[in-house]
């Protein structure tokens, strides 16, 4: 009865470890622990029937304990074996073998259930112990042989994949799975010693959780740990930084490869492995002996820098956040030193080469602007003064290729703008119409010129009242209409104009500009909207334009939040659409276009006069004064002129003027100079000042205002935008409107 009752005792004991870690195996996502939680669970019900088998009273329940214990080594084994083949990866044969096998242990359980009733696998007799107890035995016949088969036939099966395994993988790999299979065949054998020597009671049942327990260990915490522990030492050591680990004595307890052979320190005298870390620091030629970041050089004998370090000391703290102990991580940053300064080389580069076009393009603004405007000011008096027809359509043919040469400047001078991120859109209110008739009047005469039609259309039902940057949208409309004016030999252009509501209060406006020219090819189309860049340059050598309109244009209609697009046929024509978002202001209708097509004289008529008003105008170039003075001589506003900044500082020390006009680029001192002096010394010190300047660069207006000035002419001066400017400034009680 004592061999019973401890047997008892220790089969209960191996299933409270069973279900231990079965409870641990549900916790496991991978997907060979459901196998392996499987067959533990059936190894449970095997130790179970093993206890019933040694607690039988009669021959009736021994019977149904063994058909219970048999039952169970059955999907004991079922589910090892497909735990075994999903432990070592054999993926595909799990798939192949998983309905077969179990179709056949199906019928293997069903036969050892039915030995109820035939008695075909097995017979229970009874014997009596040495101390009185009674055990029952089985005596097995031909059919429990063939159940036998099928269940080593499964475990060898596994044994192959399992031994393929540890041929064909080495290192800890193939530990992980030399253990599974060494477990597995003490199990085997403990099976087969109580077989073959007819033991009373199966030990091996006992097994099964210490089998269980040695297999969970292995897969889930000595592998994995080995593993870990193996492939961290050596990515420490492989690592492309030092790593130093120290004690909380801050005694270094560990070194990797880069850390031992990188630095030039004598290892028979010097021990990572045991200095202290004040010595470790000193060795290394770190100075600073606190916490944290820093850097060090490695110089040669002439003082070139070799090696550049980054350092990092850091504490080590354990999960209840207690110093624990210290690390040092060095990094070699030569090459990343060497590539930033060569990043900053280039961008300095680069910076230099930005000021030099900025400069470049101021220089060619002045140079350009500065003749141009005495000459559109000499061709505007000539318009003013003369009736005879020939002299006025020269002047209109200079005043023509003049504001060409202009338009050609200020595109160069807007892609600048645009370049620099400093364009800006300027939105008030605006009419369709006057959009459309305003570029009608521009280009009418360029298209009759070539002997081509330019018909607008607007859809009536459009708001009367825009609100839009209409400047900008004029200039994006005249770079497309010209250019398809340019490249129309016969034929002509077509400008529609429709609406596409967004929400209650916006739109898209979109413009259509259809033209029979040339047409754009394929290939040509995509680099369109590039930069200085001309389609079919060989062919249109003598069409005159910078190759920036249409970037500009784009550039334009994507600040505008709007989109540009062309389609085109070569030897057909194209057709260019453009959409922009924009405010109604007005719902009420447009209403049908009218374009009046007028042939006007060249009328002048002065906006005010202000004769008892006085400027200063100064500039260095004469001819520049002339044209001043020409320009607002209806105006009757008494002109002084002074040819140099010094000039102009004494004649503001002895005379008052309600404005002055100053020019930017004069000789010592120059124009800001000039303003300096002015505002600080004399009669002028509150005197409005009005920079006149070539420079029309990205964000010269706003600097000018910055400095003080009260406003902004730039070169070539048209005369309106003169007067408006003068009569902003002008005491109110001088002028006298027309």
């Amino acid at each position: 009865m004592i061999f019973k009752a401890t047997f008892v005792i220790l089969d209960c004991i191996a299933i409270l470890i069973i279900g231990f870690i079965t409870r641990l195996l549900s916790k496991n996502k991978e997907h060979y622990a459901r196998d392996l939680r499987n067959a533990m669970l059936a190894a449970l019900f095997a130790i179970v029937g093993n206890v019933f088998i040694a607690l039988s009273w009669d021959t009736l329940v021994a019977q149904f304990s063994f058909i219970l214990y048999f039952v169970s080594i059955d999907w004991i084994l079922y589910w090892l074996s497909g735990f075994c083949l999903l432990y070592t990866e054999h993926f595909v044969a799990t798939r192949r073998l998983k309905w077969p096998t179990l179709i056949v242990y199906s019928l293997d359980t069903l036969s050892i259930i039915l030995n109820l009733f035939f008695g075909h696998n097995f017979t229970v007799y009874e014997i009596t112990g040495a101390d009185g107890s009674v055990f029952y035995q089985t005596q097995f016949h031909f059919f429990y042989y063939l159940h036998l088969a099928v269940d080593y036939a499964a475990i060898i099966t596994a044994f192959i994949f399992l031994i393929y395994k540890i041929v064909k993988t080495y290192s800890f790999y193939r530990t992980k799975y030399a253990i599974i299979f060494f477990v597995l065949v003490l199990i085997i054998i403990l099976n087969v010693v109580y077989m073959a020597f007819s033991l009373v009671l199966d030990a091996s049942v006992l097994f099964y959780a210490i089998a269980g327990l040695l297999i969970f260990l292995s897969i889930r915490i000595f592998v994995p740990r080995s593993l870990m522990n193996s492939t961290i030492g050596k990515a420490v050591d492989d690592m492309s930084e030092g790593l130093i680990l120290f004690d909380i004595s801050n005694n270094c307890i560990f070194a990797n490869e880069f850390s031992l052979h990188r630095f030039n320190i004598d290892l028979a005298t010097f021990n990572f492995d045991s200095e202290p870390m004040k010595t470790i620091r000193k060795n290394l030629q770190l100075k600073n002996a606190r916490f944290g970041e820093s850097d060090y050089v490695v110089t040669d004998s002439e003082g070139n820098v070799v090696c550049h370090y980054f350092t990092r000391l850091n504490e080590l703290t354990d999960s209840k956040n207690r110093v624990i102990g210290s690390y040092l991580l060095i990094e070699d940053v030569t090459n990343t030193m060497a590539l930033m300064n060569e990043l900053n080389e280039a961008k300095a580069n680069a910076e230099n080469a930005n000021v030099a076009k900025s400069t470049f393009l101021a220089n060619m603004s002045h140079e350009i602007r500065t003749p141009l405007n005495s000459v559109l000011g000499m061709n505007e008096m000539i318009l003013r003064s003369t009736k005879d027809p020939a002299l006025t359509e020269y002047a209109e043919t200079i005043r023509s290729s003049g504001e060409i040469l202009l338009s050609l400047i200020n595109d160069i001078l807007d892609f600048s703008k645009i370049e620099a991120g400093k364009m800006e859109l300027f939105e008030e209110g605006y009419n369709p119409h006057k959009l459309l008739t305003e570029c009608n009047d521009s280009f009418e005469q360029m298209a009759v010129g070539k002997g081509l039609y330019l018909t607008f259309k607007c859809d009536e039902n459009i708001p009367s009242g825009l609100k839009g940057d209409e400047k900008r949208l004029r200039q994006i409309l005249s770079n497309i209409i010209s250019n398809a004016i340019k490249y129309t030999k016969k034929g002509g252009v077509t400008v529609e104009m429709w609406s596409e509501s967004i929400d209650e209060k916006h739109l898209n406006l979109i413009i259509s500009v259809s033209d029979t020219g040339i047409g754009i090819s394929k290939t040509d189309q995509e680099f369109l909207f590039d930069s200085f860049r001309r389609v079919n340059e060989e062919e249109n050598a003598t069409i005159q334009g910078t190759g920036l309109g249409l970037s500009i244009t784009k550039e334009l209609i994507t600040l505008m939040n709007g989109t540009i697009g062309v389609s085109s046929i070569e030897g057909e024509g194209s057709v260019f659409k453009i959409s922009v978002p924009q405010e109604i202001l007005s719902f009420s209708p447009v209403g049908p276009l009218r374009l009046i097509a007028e042939q006007k004289e060249y009328t002048y008529t002065e906006t005010f006069r202000a004769p008892k008003a006085k400027i200063l105008v100064v500039d260095d170039v004469a001819v520049n004064l002339k044209v001043v003075q020409a320009l607002l001589k209806k105006t009757l506003i008494e002109v002084d002129t002074a040819k140099s900044g010094l000039q102009a500082i004494d004649m503001c020390r002895q005379k008052k003027y309600d404005l002055i006009l100053l020019d930017h680029r004069m000789p010592e001192p120059d124009g800001i100079e000039t303003f300096r002096i002015i505002s600080e010394d004399g009669f002028n010190t509150d005197t409005p000042v009005i920079i006149l300047t070539a420079n029309a660069l990205s964000g010269a207006e706003e600097e000018y205002r910055a400095m003080g000035f009260s406003d902004y002419l730039s070169k070539p001066i048209r005369s309106n935008e003169l007067e408006l400017a003068i009569l902003r400034h002008l005491p109110v009680e001088k002028v006298e409107l027309v």
